[in-house]
């Protein structure tokens, strides 16, 4: 079966976040993770920095608008593009400051909307701390409707699964959009929300450094610091201005395009080997 890792392999590229107050989610990124940002004539704030991008836009709520992938060239986007049309999949064009023409969207079952495009050429040299913006985590109460058209739509290949012991229900999944354990996952649980994103540094050290930066501006660790037990890394996690949670990651596992997903148990010790860990309800 093709699939985004072994035909079109996509890397998430940035967030398309909506706030109430745009200038103050603007000044965390900036201050808190070294983006630089460009206003847009519509008041949006483009966000730039290492391995990292987003936007902030005005809106009536904060949260999620999009979630924005980059594959490798404008022939693998085209790729995609036919195989979603012949998929049954409603495109939509997409026009982002962050991507090359030709970029386009889907919407979920759900109404989440993503974006695929090429990423826009930069001359622009940023420096900062090293964190990679790479996975993107949601919350539904239709857990299994989203995995088929995530997997069977689009494309994604199951990494692990979290089920409840006693029942065998399905909780959590994990998915990849290219080698990397995973770029999109989804809790089942009583709301439909945005749940966190996620930043992968390098090593141990530099989830210290992340996590003294954070002390010094007296933001406190509401998860973790731990590891994870599918995708076996390592990370902490705080929230943005617009209370966002954010996580800090390293040591995320690659796996094999053919290599069979894992099953975990529904457990604090599966998602913190550590200790105690946050039970989405």
């Amino acid at each position: 079966m093709q699939s985004l890792q072994t035909t079109t392999p996509a890397r998430l590229f940035y967030l398309h976040m909506g706030s109430r107050d745009t200038q103050r989610q603007k000044s965390f990124y900036e201050r808190m993770l070294d983006m630089q940002a460009g206003q847009e004539p519509d008041g949006s704030w483009v966000l730039r920095g290492p391995d990292r991008a987003a936007i902030v836009s005005p809106a009536d709520s904060d949260g999620l608008l999009a979630a924005a992938f980059t594959l490798g060239d404008s022939n693998k986007l085209a790729e995609l593009r036919h195989r979603l049309e012949n998929n049954g999949c409603a495109i939509e064009a997409a026009d982002s400051p962050l991507l090359e023409g030709g970029s386009f969207s889907i919407r979920d079952p759900q109404g989440r909307q993503t974006i695929f495009g090429v990423a826009r050429p930069n001359s622009s040299t940023f420096e900062g701390m090293p964190a990679r913006l790479q996975h993107v985590v949601f919350q539904t109460t239709e857990l299994e409707a989203m995995i088929d058209f995530y997997v069977n739509t689009v494309g994604f290949r199951i990494s692990d699964n979290v089920v409840e012991e006693d029942s065998g229900r399905l909780m959590v999944c994990f998915l990849r959009s290219d080698d990397e354990h995973h770029s999109l996952a989804f809790f089942r649980g009583s709301k439909n929300e945005w749940d966190h994103h996620c930043y992968e540094t390098r090593e141990w050290n530099d989830i210290r450094d992340w996590g003294d930066r954070f002390a010094k501006e007296r933001i406190t660790l509401f998860f973790g610091p731990g590891r994870h037990g599918p995708g076996n890394n390592l990370f902490f996690m705080v929230v943005d201005a617009d209370r966002n949670r954010l996580e800090f990651s390293a040591e995320l596992e690659t796996m094999e395009a053919e290599q069979a997903p894992g099953t975990w148990p529904q457990s604090e010790y599966t998602l913190n080997s550590w200790g105690r860990a946050w039970i989405r309800t």
